[in-house]
């Protein structure tokens, strides 16, 4: 640890010395005590630097020391207007294959969406240029697999293309607005498509989701101080929403075809904050908060499972924070993440 300690150092030292170079310094830390854990501590802090090389490009790169006894370093990136090359530390970035986000109902659409299980194939070394108006990108990863991806921009309308040779897998993502209809057309490999669309119509607001994985359609509308939603789906599921104000109570209850409810309330006056939740459950909670000025917070909440809390937050200023909670248990608190049994801490960034 000590080795590791001084290696840090020094490569800190020797970005902070490098001439025509911008190198920032950034990092938060906290100590704290629990009557039931005792004292604990955390600590992290990151140097970034980047350097504009004689050749028009621009070289970055960044390191962070965590509880001073690990050191992990950050993608490592060469740069310029229309190029880049970045090779991922840690096998941590996304392949290039990667073409947007999945089309709600549609969870697996073309295998290369957002959070689609073919993406476990992390990107050792990323490469992208823009040619012609398109963007042409290419990742490799450390079994030597590729991704290809291209995007580009026809007229107002977004095109993504992404291919990935390891598993075949491949997709294309079209997304505009044509007749006051916003839309996201996509296809894939495995007979896979989507169609999302919507926009307003008579006041309401309307969706729809359709593809191989079913459909869901979907309509909201202003009436009076309050706003009505329903969805309805392929597999009969439905649900009706309804929020409104009254006399400054914001009220919230939804309903579906499971015959489930959930009610929320919630009401600011001054510089107090209730909220309130139960359902069909009978499961409830009741939250509150008191600025108390001078940057002094504070919270108190109970549940239908007996479990309470009570914290209070002193802002300190320039980032620094004083907290002190008692909770039954852990995460009770919707605000933050807080330990079972009475907590002081200190924490700051930098």
């Amino acid at each position: 640890s000590m080795k590791r300690i001084l290696l840090t150092s020094t490569a800190l030292v020797a970005i902070a010395g490098a001439a025509a170079a911008d190198v920032s310094f950034s990092g938060e830390a906290e100590f704290s005590y629990n009557d039931a854990t005792g004292f604990g501590s955390a600590v992290e802090m990151t140097a970034a630097g980047s350097a504009a090389l004689d050749n028009g490009m621009t070289a970055s790169a960044s390191l962070t020391l965590e509880d001073a006894d690990t050191v992990s370093a950050g993608d490592i990136t060469l740069s310029s207007d229309t190029a880049s090359i970045t090779y991922h530390v840690g096998m941590d970035g996304t392949g290039a294959a990667y073409i947007g986000d999945e089309l709600d109902v549609q969870g697996t659409l073309a295998n290369i969406f957002e959070d689609s299980d073919s993406i476990t194939e992390d990107a050792g070394i990323t490469a992208s240029a823009s040619l012609g108006g398109a963007t042409i990108s290419m990742s490799i990863n450390a079994a030597n697999a590729y991704q290809i991806g291209v995007s580009t921009d026809l007229g107002g309308t977004d095109l993504s293309l992404g291919f990935i040779e390891a598993t075949g897998d491949f997709g294309a993502q079209m997304a505009g607005s044509a007749s006051a209809v916003d839309y996201t057309l996509a296809f894939g490999s495995n007979d896979t498509y989507g169609l999302s669309a919507s926009t307003t119509a008579g006041g309401a607001d309307l969706s729809l989701d359709f593809g191989d994985a079913g459909w869901e359609i979907g309509a909201s509308m202003a009436m009076g101080p309050a706003t009505v939603g329903i969805t309805m789906d392929d597999t009969s599921a439905w649900e009706v929403s309804l929020d409104t104000s009254l006399e400054g109570v914001d009220l919230g209850f939804t309903f579906d075809d499971a015959s489930a409810w959930t009610m929320t309330a919630g009401v600011t006056a001054g510089d107090v904050t209730v909220d309130f939740e139960t359902d069909s459950a009978s499961a409830w909670s009741l939250d509150a908060t008191y600025d108390m000025g001078n940057g002094v917070t504070a919270g108190i909440g109970t549940d239908s499972a007996s479990e309470q809390y009570v914290e209070v937050d002193y802002d300190l200023g320039g980032g620094a924070n004083l907290s002190l909670d008692y909770a039954t248990s852990a995460d009770i608190n919707p605000a933050e993440e807080i330990t079972a049994g009475t907590t002081v801490s200190v924490s700051f960034s930098f």
